[in-house]
């Protein structure tokens, strides 16, 4: 299911691009995100034969959701995102937001316009958790030794699935359909529910 899904994807994105097939590697910010979003899938459905593949889901799935979360606040307004790199001399060098400052635009109402993401303490905790124990730490890996089970991580993305949903019903996509990502979700959800405590 997994492979249909995402050949469908790739057909549909690679066959909007004016290139010959594998000439370039090109990524816009929606075939990032839905790349992290399939990604997530691919790692998350090999947990079972290596253990390993719990460091690249959550590096995965925390870039699809910061990725889905920019292409929602993208659709109200596309500077909201950035802010003036410090010292810079040039007015349009500027950086991202982070991922927590991204989240909190989107539950923001001024943001969203009417339809801001309304969270619950529990999602507020586990995107903490998601970007600063788990994601920081997997990316950014220091000499120690480091173990979990697989339920540690399920339990703190389970419920972020309902962000992705909602950024996923926010969006206009161009090349994806809102379908095919909501089946990607509903697959990681199945899967994460397997470890989930």
């Amino acid at each position: 299911m997994i492979k249909q899904i995402g050949k469908k994807i790739i057909k549909k994105t690679s066959s909007s691009v004016q290139s010959k097939p594998n000439e370039y590697l090109i990524i816009d910010e929606e075939s990032n995100a839905v790349d992290y979003l399939v990604q997530s899938c691919e790692f998350l459905d090999k947990i079972e034969k290596n253990r390993l593949y719990i460091k690249w889901f959550i590096i995965a799935f925390h870039g699809a959701i910061y990725s889905f979360m920019m292409l929602a606040l993208l659709k109200v307004n596309s500077a909201q995102i950035f802010r003036d790199k410090k010292n810079s001399k040039h007015p349009i060098d500027r950086d991202l937001l982070s991922f927590l400052q991204i989240y909190f635009l989107l539950k923001n109402k001024d943001n969203m316009g009417q339809n801001p993401f309304i969270s619950t303490n529990y999602h507020d905790d586990c995107m903490q958790e998601l970007n600063d124990e788990l994601r920081n730490l997997m990316m950014h890996f220091r000499p120690m030794v480091w173990a979990t089970e697989p339920w540690y991580p399920a339990s703190v993305c389970y419920p972020l699935l309902d962000i992705l949903k909602f950024c996923i019903n926010q969006i206009q996509f161009r090349h994806s359909d809102n379908a095919t990502l909501l089946a990607y979700i509903n697959r990681v959800r199945d899967l994460l529910s397997k470890y989930k405590k």
